[in-house]
């Protein structure tokens, strides 16, 4: 009897339809308008949703979990807020917009137990006027080859925090020292091949007020040959967590 429940279970999670209806998110935002409403709408059984702008998670929901939800900070948006998610839709509304926030925005779901299941959508949005004023970075050099140490230096306006991020990913360890609550740090770390970005983001009173970035790349990227192609391989399995686990010196200005 039990057996033969589950495989009615299965056949009816099988049956049932698994697709993302409708991804509503705004082509264009027009100087003056500070926040959007976006929407993800699906017909599905899925035990996971994703929101992501590029390659960067920025909102997380699994239902029957607790919580059931999480937010994660992106360069462009200041702030992420969830205003209803459930069996038929998850909408969401960002605020403190930059014209950083302008990029392609993806709703994944995926059902990660029998039977596997996985859709995927995606939209532009382009924001206009928002530009605010960028923080000084600079320091970074334009090329970098294995175990070369990399810095970067961003200063802000007064009563600013500066936070850190490496290919788009926060240095999350930094995030509520005191030292980078300063107007200004120096980054130290470790080159990621074949390029490295360095972000620099400017925040007052916990919102976003401006951001600036930078981009190195691998010194033999251009060089085609398998030698050159081995070297970066095993330089890049080497290297692929260490940007996590670094050194980090901050240099205080007064």
């Amino acid at each position: 009897m039990l057996l033969l429940t589950l495989l009615n279970v299965l056949a009816i999670a099988t049956a049932r339809p698994f697709n993302i209806t409708h991804l509503i998110v705004p082509e264009v935002v027009p100087p003056g308008q500070q926040e959007v409403e976006i929407e993800c709408r699906y017909d599905a059984n899925f035990t996971l949703l994703n929101w992501f702008k590029g390659p960067n998670e920025f909102f997380r929901y699994k239902p029957g979990v607790a919580p059931s939800t999480r937010s994660f900070p992106i360069i462009g948006v200041g702030r992420v807020e969830m205003i209803a998610c459930g069996p038929t839709a998850c909408r969401l509304k960002l605020g403190a917009l930059t014209e950083e926030a302008t990029g392609l925005y993806r709703c994944d779901i995926e059902r990660d137990v029998p039977p596997y299941k996985f859709e995927t959508r995606t939209a532009y949005m382009e924001v206009h006027g928002h530009e605010h004023r960028r923080p000084l970075l600079e320091g970074l050099a334009q090329e970098f080859g294995e175990g070369d140490e990399m810095k970067a230096y961003c200063r802000g306006a007064p009563d600013s925090e500066i936070r850190w991020y490496i290919n788009g990913r926060e240095i999350e360890e930094t995030r509520g020292s005191a030292a980078f609550k300063r107007t200004s740090s120096r980054l130290l770390f470790l080159g990621l091949p074949p390029m490295v970005t360095v972000q620099c983001a400017e925040y007052k009173f916990g919102k976003l007020s401006g951001s600036n970035q930078m981009k190195a790349v691998w010194k033999d990227l251009k060089n085609n040959d398998e030698r050159a192609q081995e070297q970066r391989n095993n330089s890049a399995s080497r290297l692929v967590f260490s940007f996590m686990f670094i050194w980090i010196q901050v240099c205080l200005v007064y």
